[in-house]
């Protein structure tokens, strides 16, 4: 119970200490659509690095020194807001009249954690959904402009200190195309901020059941976004969320990659494979050359490509098998290669490792 509690907070600290880094330069055009902004629970970013698994509109607002925030009767974080986001909007532009442009020490946003570091920091809402879903993200108020630093971006995956999931080299779409960058000044015209006007606002949707909105706000501004989870037939990469009974690993008969990768130490079990010629038993193949193969193993970002290797196994079950090992690093990766010349497939359970698991660690890696 001792090391469980040792990994459970480390995972908890792991996740806080992550800081979102990279800004691709690249700016392309985005899908725009007309839609009528509508109010309902909003749930308000209180931290630099929010993680969720809920669906629903999500804000931020960033005010410089100039003004208390006390008079405003919002009700706080993942619950129905007092009053309109145009109030929260009306207020800032006030705000922005009363300072003086220049911005000073930035303020912390409705009592959170959000903003309220270096200004420079960049920020992130981190969605992960269910597996077999995908994540659509409207821009549905964006208030943040380019000409005092700010910047946001929607990736499709998740980037941590520099790394990305899925990997760069495993992901159907060039990195240029997955960072797609925007502020108020590239808005469509007319952004509207009244509730009962209609509005042109960003869809950005994901090609797996993670993404990120990242920003940052050097002195003031905010935005609402809306978060909608799709059904997605064929799933590929997977980022774990919860404790799944099991996940699948399928190529589809495609010559592309997929990954599934655990933010924790876990205990990876594979429970039937079928990788590779259909007369070839399961056998581990690290050092015979292999263009169909499963890798397992761990490391300390989010890139499987850095992964040590605790194993690298090709072939066919053909029942189930129970292969446990113990992957003792902040990220755990499973990693289906394919060349496109068979239909791989791979059933994996995975959950967090505890004490009595280290008999069966694999990789560990520097805590």
């Amino acid at each position: 119970m001792a090391m469980r509690g040792v990994t459970v907070l480390f995972f908890q600290v792991l996740i806080l200490c992550f800081q979102a880094k990279a800004w691709n330069p690249v700016r392309r055009s985005y899908e725009v659509k007309q839609e009528a902004t509508t109010l309902g629970n909003v749930h308000l970013i209180t931290e630099c690095m929010h993680v969720t698994s809920e669906e629903g509109e999500f804000s931020f607002i960033k005010l410089p020194p100039t003004r208390s925030t006390s008079s405003w009767k919002g009700t706080g974080g993942g619950r129905g807001l007092g009053e309109s986001w145009s109030g929260l909007i009306e207020m800032e532009s006030d705000t922005m009249l009363a300072g003086d442009g220049s911005g000073g020490e930035p303020l912390v946003a409705n009592g959170g954690g959000g903003g309220g570091g270096p200004a420079a920091t960049v920020c992130g809402v981190y969605f992960v959904a269910d597996p077999d879903q995908i994540i659509e993200i409207t821009m549905k108020q964006v208030n943040v402009e380019c000409r005092t630093g700010g910047l946001m971006a929607f990736v499709d995956g998740w980037e941590l200190n520099g790394q990305y999931f899925p990997g760069e080299q495993d992901h159907e779409q060039r990195l240029e195309r997955r960072v797609q960058e925007f502020c108020s000044e590239q808005a469509p015209p007319q952004w509207s901020t009244k509730a009962v006007t209609p509005a042109k606002v960003w869809v950005f949707r994901s090609s797996q059941n993670c993404a990120l909105v990242q920003y940052r706000i050097p002195v003031r501004g905010s935005f609402v976004i809306s978060a909608r989870f799709l059904h997605n037939s064929k799933p590929c990469h997977i980022m774990a969320e919860g404790l799944a009974p099991y996940y699948m690993l399928r190529n589809y008969g495609q010559p592309k990659n997929c990954t599934l990768t655990a933010l924790f130490p876990a205990v990876v079990s594979v429970i039937a494979l079928e990788v590779g010629p259909v007369d070839k038993n399961v056998h581990y193949c690290e050092r015979v050359r292999s263009d169909d193969k499963l890798e397992v193993g761990g490391s300390t970002g989010l890139d499987p490509h850095q992964m040590i290797k605790a194993s690298t196994i090709c072939g066919r079950s053909g029942g189930r098998m129970d292969l446990d090992q113990s992957i003792l690093c902040g990220t755990t990766s499973v990693r289906l290669v394919s060349s496109g010349q068979y239909n791989n497939q791979a059933m994996i359970t995975i959950r967090m490792a505890e004490e009595a698991d280290l008999r069966l660690a694999a990789v560990m890696c520097a805590m």
